[in-house]
């Protein structure tokens, strides 16, 4: 055709270069010699190619020919997605097999298994709902089986941010910890972990030398050296920092009486003050959805996590994601209906459990719907309304009636 290339005149085979050696079809002889009783251009022995685009084992077994290489004749057993059933079919079909059985295999949880009928690909997370203790016995939620947790402890499953409030070792004191895994820590208060006066700078050995009463419980008092408390107050600046100015103390240092210049939390104003101030502004940034802006004032947070509603609809388009706003796609719909899902004749069925969103199943059967005409039907079963067309041929008559030509009867 005037294209550059060259055509094989044994298989009709198109390449961009003109080949250098002449081979026999499968390549195992070169220059092979013309025999009345073999095919043109054949070697006449076993082809022995790897049959191409299927996951087949075995070559051809067929003497050497033009063309691609038939299917594999051999039948080999493959189980079917779930793993419980197995059957013979022909080697190389890419074809996956689905038996009726349910799945069976263990959910992301560990604990209970997979109810959907065999099925390609990973299971679907479990959807059963569990309660979770914090770690201090205060406070319960409810989050699908399997959320993960942030450590259990065996007795709790996360941490509710409060304070935990347990009663320590010692029996008299609670613990002032944020909501945390056992065990709590040792009271500290016990003489034996008290070594120094309550602002630090003397130890209680040196008391004890000067006279003073040695502590046996944790509800006795620390002594006091009597010097200036000196702890760094929270009011400081970035230039100054100030310090506690009353005699050495047990408990929160008193407010400073000084005043500084010292920024919001977010560090947008400053202003001359004694205590932390938040100011008007308003954040602009994303949240963790990135849909909606985070318009926290002063805001302080870095991860901007999103509280509102997802509220999109589910894959089954019936109901709407409750999670919290998110990125990404919504988890599939949780819902299942336990109730049989048939075709309209009844001929097909999917037994429970069903999830929501899914399509009644297919049938072969005849369509047994009420039609217009009394032709017969030769489509099948179908969960649409409306039927498709009549297809019957029909004799009709022109619009003068001089000739019968055959037509749809639609």
């Amino acid at each position: 055709d005037g294209n550059s290339g060259w055509r094989c005149p044994a298989c009709q085979n198109a390449s961009t270069q003109v080949p250098k050696t002449y081979t026999c079809f499968c390549g195992k002889m070169h220059n092979p010699e013309w025999n009345r009783n073999e095919i043109p251009h054949s070697c006449g022995e076993l082809c022995g190619k790897k049959r191409q685009g299927l996951d087949c084992p075995h070559l051809c077994n067929i003497l050497c020919h033009p063309g691609p290489c038939p299917s594999c004749p051999a039948f080999v057993t493959k189980t079917c997605e779930c793993g419980q059933t197995s059957h013979s079919v022909r080697c190389g079909q890419s074809t996956k097999i689905h038996c009726s059985n349910a799945c069976g295999n263990t959910l992301n949880c560990g604990k209970h298994s997979c109810t959907q009928v065999c099925h390609a690909g990973k299971c679907s997370p479990c959807q059963l709902t569990v309660q979770q203790v914090c770690y201090c016995g205060s406070n319960f939620r409810e989050v699908l089986c399997g959320t993960k947790e942030e450590f259990s402890d065996g007795f709790g499953n996360f941490s509710c941010q409060n304070i935990c409030g347990k009663k320590l070792n010692c029996g008299r004191h609670n613990c002032t910890q944020v909501c945390h895994p056992q065990p709590c820590q040792l009271c500290p208060r016990l003489p034996q972990v008290v070594y120094r006066c309550p602002c630090g700078q003397t130890p209680l050995s040196k008391l004890l030398e000067l006279g003073c009463v040695e502590r046996k419980i944790c509800t006795d008092p620390i002594p006091s050296c009597g010097k200036t408390c000196g702890k760094p107050l929270s009011c400081g600046s970035y230039e100054f920092v100030h310090t506690c100015e009353s005699l050495c103390h047990e408990g929160e240092c008193k407010p400073c009486s000084h005043t500084s210049n010292i920024y919001c939390r977010c560090g947008f104003k400053k202003k001359v003050t004694a205590i932390t101030f938040m100011c008007d502004k308003r954040c602009n940034k994303k949240r963790s959805c990135g849909r909606h802006k985070c318009n926290e004032v002063c805001c302080v947070d870095t991860e901007h996590k999103c509280s509102l509603v997802c509220g999109r609809k589910l894959n089954c388009g019936l109901h709407r994601c409750e999670e919290p706003c998110h990125r990404g796609s919504c988890q599939t719909c949780w819902q299942t209906s336990f109730d049989e899902l048939t075709c309209y004749c009844g001929e097909s069925v999917i037994y429970p459990p069903v999830p929501c969103g899914t399509q009644p199943p297919e049938c072969k059967k005849t369509c047994t719907r009420p039609h217009d005409c009394d032709h017969p039907v030769y489509h099948s079963c179908h969960s649409e309304e409306k039927c498709p067309p009549c297809t019957y041929l029909t004799q009709k008559w022109c619009m003068g009636k001089h000739e019968v030509s055959l037509d749809m009867s639609f």
